[in-house]
């Protein structure tokens, strides 16, 4: 193998191995960014989405879920704060489960491959130094600095996305909160009203 073509071969190499985890990450993103987005309140209220397409989002989910545990557990006398809570969890190991843990794998693969990209740049600077050849030292020295870079870079972008995932994860499921006050507040206000026998004539 000539020296000229074993930089080029090297350096695809590397960085073909730091963009396979970067894009498979970065789609990931893009089906945690659906799922997490707010929906809207008649979109909450019938626990259907009205966007075609993408990944349902979570807070959808925590209302049908909501809705189905609070029939169930009428009967077994559950507080209702309990089966909020217990809605609540399961959507963030949902979330969890289907998109933070495989953004994080994408993400922490990032750093490693970036190491080795550094290491293949200084083996071919070794040889460089060995064959006497200054071009080849240029371009490993490049490659060493720029793979780390590139990998850096990319884990610390997922990183961050994964962070601002969680904080519209949180923003939605507060909607569903707030709605679910409300419910409660109309039922509580409904219990407190007296009853009024059928047929039975106000006083004035």
């Amino acid at each position: 193998m000539s020296s000229d073509l074993l930089p080029v071969i090297v350096t695809a190499g590397v960085f073909i191995a730091v963009l396979i985890p970067f894009s498979n990450g970065l789609r990931a993103v893009v089906s945690a960014w659906s799922a997490t987005r707010r929906a809207s309140n008649d979109e909450l209220r019938r626990g259907h989405s009205d966007r075609p397409g993408g990944a349902e989002p979570l807070a959808i989910l925590m209302v049908r879920i909501l809705q189905k545990s609070l029939r169930e557990n009428e009967s077994d006398g559950q507080p209702s704060d309990f089966v909020f809570d217990a809605s609540r969890q399961y959507v963030m190991n949902e979330y969890e489960h289907n998109y933070a843990r495989l953004i994080g794998m994408y993400a922490n693969l990032l750093p490693p491959l970036g190491f080795v990209g550094t290491t293949g740049g200084m083996l071919l600077n070794f040889v460089s130094m060995h064959n006497s050849d200054e071009g080849l030292e240029v371009i490993s020295l490049a490659l060493a600095l720029s793979s780390s870079f590139f990998a850096l870079f990319s884990f610390a972008m997922l990183d961050a996305l994964k962070l601002r995932l969680y904080s519209r994860l949180l923003t939605a499921t507060r909607d569903v909160q707030v709605l679910y006050n409300k419910a409660e507040s109309r039922r509580d206000q409904a219990a407190d009203r007296p009853v009024v026998p059928k047929g039975a004539r106000a006083s004035v």
